[in-house]
């Protein structure tokens, strides 16, 4: 199975897919902060040898990504209070900007998309999960609306840090009305073509996202 796969996939270093494919789990939160990745698991699981697996986990540990721990060996990264910290500000800033621009460059279609999705995270009957990532599509709405590729690169160093967040895909009970409020500004104001009030919706927006999580934390602990 595993010389199947490297065949099937020779043109690109395995490496490189074993790599991408930790990446979106990480990403997903499939692979939680804290949580071991066992070298032999997996390997078994994309059907390739442990060498691959060890380099990928060694380039993750290089970007910040994973950490090697004693006794437990290599786990996802978690970030600290001073980082959570620093990437809340910079994410409220980045924010803002991208819906400030997006209110000036958004097509009909991006603003009708945004509204759509919207409308689909009020429906009662869905569940936190699927609603925590039709959030994050329509974050990534209006980054893409925004047509800037230089702040794309940054919001996609954002979410990979996101990803090392404790509980970034949790949404606390009396959240998602408050959610859809926040992105109903963000939008309007987009829809609008006001740059300023744009902004100004999404960074109260990461504000108040960044005190739930200091609230849920707190509980947790």
């Amino acid at each position: 199975m595993a010389d199947e796969f490297e065949k099937k996939n020779k043109e690109i270093p395995l490496v490189d897919i074993v790599y991408s494919k930790l990446m979106s789990l990480i990403r997903d939160g499939k692979l939680h902060p804290g949580e071991r990745i066992v070298e032999t698991s997996m390997a078994k699981s994309l059907n390739v040898s442990r060498t691959p697996v060890r380099e990928a986990i060694r380039r993750l540990q290089s970007e910040g990504r994973v950490s090697i721990e004693p006794q437990r060996g290599a786990v996802v990264a978690e970030l600290n209070r001073q980082e959570i910290s620093e990437l809340y500000a910079l994410r409220q800033r980045l924010e803002g900007v991208a819906a400030g621009f997006a209110a000036q460059h958004a097509s009909e279609g991006e603003v009708e998309l945004m509204e759509t999705l919207l409308e689909k995270s009020k429906d009662p009957s869905i569940d936190k999960r699927a609603l925590n990532q039709i959030n994050w599509e329509l974050h990534f709405t209006i980054y893409h609306a925004a047509q800037n590729r230089f702040l794309m690169k940054s919001i996609d160093a954002i979410a990979d840090a996101m990803a090392l967040l404790r509980g970034v895909h949790h949404i606390p009970d009396g959240r998602p009305e408050e959610l859809y409020n926040e992105h109903k500004n963000i939008i309007d104001a987009i829809k609008a073509r006001d740059s300023n009030a744009a902004e100004a919706a999404a960074q109260e927006h990461i504000k108040n996202s960044y005190k739930i999580h200091l609230l849920t934390s707190a509980k947790a602990e």
